[in-house]
């Protein structure tokens, strides 16, 4: 099985989150691994995502970008893209149209066999959320906060941002959910290591929190002690 780095989100461009990202280049075990960057949450529009690039050229990788709304590539084409990359890296953005893209362009079908294959899949912000059951994103009318389906590998519903107060409205959402719920700050990420859940920071901290449903979804860091999400009992990695 493979494997998934989960990342709230941070800066890029002075090195905030190059610690989780070296993590990532390790976990797929390849001295220069293939990178594929998904923009997809961000309409595709990569302006702004050079420091993606450069940090993971950084660090040896190749790189390639797919673009999922361009309406010429083949299922043929999107398949041989994301089953022939060692990592998956996807970015912010809407969550929502990320997951209706990838519903159409059948890009999940093949993202849920490579990770079947050991590829790492990874990604902040929407990026992060897309990995989970379902994500909470500031992607409905007028800005306004929902949950979205997502493709379900990691089965807890999630929350990037969460060191902002705007991004806490989580703490009372996540109770109309029968999931329980995972949380990451800017600067933190939430990894799954084909058989145990680690954490990790960037250089300026962060943590991440999980909320037991059944517990009343009470609150826990588990930047100390991951094992903390094997204690609920609805835990089953797909």
């Amino acid at each position: 099985m493979g494997k998934i780095v989960c990342v709230g989100g941070g800066c890029y461009s002075d090195g905030e989150v190059y610690p989780i990202a070296q993590r990532i280049v390790e976990l797929s075990g390849k001295k220069n691994p293939k990178v594929l960057f998904l923009p997809t949450a961000g309409f595709d529009d990569i302006n702004g995502d050079e420091a993606i690039e450069e940090m993971f050229r950084h660090f040896g990788c190749e790189y390639s970008i797919l673009l999922l709304t361009d309406k010429t590539l083949t299922e043929e084409e999107i398949a041989s893209q994301i089953l022939s990359a060692d990592i998956v890296y996807a970015g912010g953005g809407n969550l929502k149209f990320l997951m209706d893209i990838w519903t159409q362009t059948k890009a999940d079908k093949y993202l849920k066999e490579a990770y079947k294959n050991g590829t790492v899949l990874s990604g902040y912000s929407s990026g992060s959320m897309c990995w989970f059951d379902r994500g909470y994103d500031d992607c409905a009318e007028d800005h306004s906060f929902m949950f979205v389906d997502c493709i379900g590998l990691l089965p807890f519903c999630h929350s990037p941002h969460y060191e902002s107060e705007y991004w806490q409205v989580f703490n009372d959402a996540v109770k109309t959910q029968s999931l329980s719920g995972v949380a990451c700050d800017n600067g933190a990420a939430l990894i799954w290591n084909e058989d145990h859940f680690e954490t990790i920071n960037g250089n300026d901290g962060g943590d991440v929190y999980y909320f037991n449903s059944k517990e009343g979804y009470k609150r826990s860091c588990i930047t100390d002690n991951p094992d903390l999400l094997k204690t609920d009992s609805d835990f089953e990695i797909r």
